[in-house]
């Protein structure tokens, strides 16, 4: 089996990366969230929700904002709240800890304003910091991995893919558009919700569609994948997300031939090729998708509210 190097977790998950992840409970935390990270070295994200959700909406978006923080890929996290959001900053943190994670929390109105937020969220995140650089990587099999995949159209490398991971030993979470035909994935599989991580069973499909590409994209990284293979629709470019890199393969012709340069897997090239590109980035080589250091996201949405 092919030694790959991963960064050690206390939570038994190996990361690809090994980000401090300083997370916005809201969007009206999100600009403080980014001076925190920017002064520490850390990862900030930037999102317009977090405020104005009701019902299960509120629960689908702690869940995610969880999972995100609780990704294998993240050594430790901050969460800076508002204090009078929706989506309450102490319970995202009161969430990442039923993950079994070590979340640490900044509010601005228990602070008493920006600038006393931000100073304390500077002064913790650079201990983290610290604390994240500290962690080497280290030697680990193809058993460690969980691959996430996002098919937004029918390609038949996907169910080579999906059985080449499976036969290594690694977990495959999936999500998939009605134009991708999974009929190709022999595998059985569990059925998964947005911030859940994995059971035992090698693949797991996100239960409910998110409805773009995107949310998708977002929605599989919040189920603990360590890295993401992205199989684009013709007329879509690939995409990038801030704390795990997705590795994109393109198809043959239209929008993905006028920019080739945007993905990691051409047209032509097999599973086995892009599995091999998938341990690479495991073990450090950055995808396309970092190269473009997106850090925001739109999140998956129940209910439409103002």
């Amino acid at each position: 089996m092919t030694q790959i190097k991963a960064y050690p977790r206390a939570q038994g998950q190996p990361g690809a990366r090994n980000h401090v992840f300083v997370l916005p409970s809201v969007v009206c935390s999100a600009l403080v969230a980014a001076e925190i990270a920017e002064a520490a070295g850390a990862t900030a994200v930037a999102h317009q929700h977090g405020c104005g959700h009701i019902g299960q909406d509120i629960v689908q978006t702690r869940s995610l904002f969880a999972g995100l923080a609780s990704s294998p890929n993240v050594a430790q996290s901050l969460v800076v709240s508002l204090g009078c959001e929706t989506v309450q900053g102490r319970g995202v943190v009161d969430e990442i800890v039923r993950q079994g994670r070590d979340p640490h929390f900044v509010g601005i109105q228990d602070s008493g304003g920006n600038a006393a937020a931000r100073e304390e969220g500077i002064r913790v995140a650079q201990k983290l910091k610290t604390v994240a650089e500290a962690v080497e990587r280290e030697s680990v099999d193809e058993s460690g991995l969980t691959l996430g995949i996002v098919a937004d159209r029918n390609d038949d490398r996907l169910a080579d893919l999906v059985a080449h991971a499976v036969a290594r030993g690694a977990r495959v979470v999936l999500a998939a558009s009605h134009d991708a035909d999974l009929s190709g994935v022999a595998e059985p599989h569990a059925a998964l919700t947005i911030g859940s991580e994995p059971g035992p069973s090698a693949v797991s499909v996100l239960a409910n569609d998110p409805g773009t590409q995107s949310a998708r994209v977002l929605a599989v990284a919040s189920c603990r994948p360590q890295v993401i293979v992205e199989f684009p629709a013709g007329n879509q470019p690939p995409t990038s997300i801030a704390l795990v890199p997705i590795v994109g393969v393109a198809a043959a012709g239209g929008l993905h031939a006028a920019i080739p340069d945007e993905f990691d897997i051409a047209a032509g090239e097999a599973a086995a090729d892009i599995w091999s590109t998938v341990l690479d980035v495991f073990s450090g080589v950055p995808a396309k998708s970092e190269l473009r250091n997106s850090t925001t996201f739109a999140i998956p949405r129940l209910l439409r509210t103002m």
